[in-house]
């Protein structure tokens, strides 16, 4: 099911990661032309290597493009009132 975990990393290497970093999490996306598009959650500054794996893992479905847009439109907003 998952493409970011170490093993399933090493079980898929031909698979396309792309990380986005945003504050301290980092955003993975994988498009496995086989098993399907996934997405991944990471803490992105922790220190220890065990704390590195996906807090949170799931399959990209329609509609979510969508509402990350919202989510990065209010933090626009959030933004201009710094």
């Amino acid at each position: 099911m998952s493409k970011h975990s170490l093993k399933s990393k090493r079980r898929h290497p031909d698979a396309i990661r792309e990380r986005f970093e945003v504050g301290h999490i980092t955003f993975e996306i994988c498009d496995h032309p086989e098993e399907g598009r996934t997405f991944a959650l990471i803490a992105g500054q922790a220190l220890e290597a065990k704390d590195r794996r996906p807090l949170f893992t799931g399959y990209v479905k329609k509609g979510m493009a969508t509402q990350l847009r919202k989510l990065a439109h209010r933090f626009d907003e959030m933004e201009e009132k710094l």
